[in-house]
């Protein structure tokens, strides 16, 4: 057996001086500009997935989401939509969005969801006091520029809620839409996205 020793300068020159040392930026541009989506293959698979995996809720696939998306063209409820699509918020949470409840500083853009109320296996009445809201980033540009585009010309209060209507309003118009586009791959409902009723 032969033993091979490596001098500790030359293992320190191959790695940071300190744990947090920043990193050099990857060569490859990110974010990835695009991607292909195979929509038959993911349909395929959606039948498979719900049969194997326990407690998995019927669900839509991105073009699907993206397609619903797109036929909405009231500008209010097609940033609705797009809230809870990009941080999963229910119904019931983005109605009682204000305008303190996004934030916005020199690093982040984010929004801060309500917790739910206590029902079985959601948190504990201790978790709830501990964490009663949740902080969900928006890295998607565009809807960032959406969201500040909707703040600057509807000019609400700090207090005031962005979106005047109740979960039932936005369910009403939800199922509207999906009849609008028709034949749905199952029931789906906005209580939270794609779940089969």
């Amino acid at each position: 057996m032969v033993q091979i020793t490596t001098s500790s300068k030359r293992l320190s020159s191959t790695r940071p001086g300190r744990l947090f040392h920043p990193v050099e930026a990857p060569s490859v541009a990110f974010p990835v500009q695009s991607a292909q989506i195979y929509r038959d293959h993911l349909e395929a698979k959606r039948s498979i997935v719900l049969e194997t995996i326990d407690y998995m809720p019927a669900y839509l696939n991105k073009p699907e989401v993206l397609a619903l998306l797109d036929e909405e063209k009231r500008r209010t409820y097609q940033l609705i939509l797009n809230l809870m699509w990009i941080t999963g918020a229910l119904a019931t949470q983005v109605p009682a969005l204000k305008h303190t409840t996004l934030i916005v500083d020199e690093f982040d853009f984010g929004v801060k969801l309500k917790a739910l109320k206590q029902r079985p296996s959601r948190p504990t009445k201790a978790a709830l006091q501990r964490s009663p809201q949740r902080y969900i980033p928006i890295t998607v540009h565009a809807l960032e520029d959406r969201i500040q585009s909707y703040l600057y010309t509807g000019r609400f209060k700090k207090t005031e809620r962005i979106f005047p209507m109740c979960r039932q309003t936005v369910n009403r118009h939800f199922h509207a839409l999906v009849e609008r586009i028709g034949d749905p791959p199952f029931a789906i409902s906005a209580i939270p996205f794609g779940i089969r009723l």
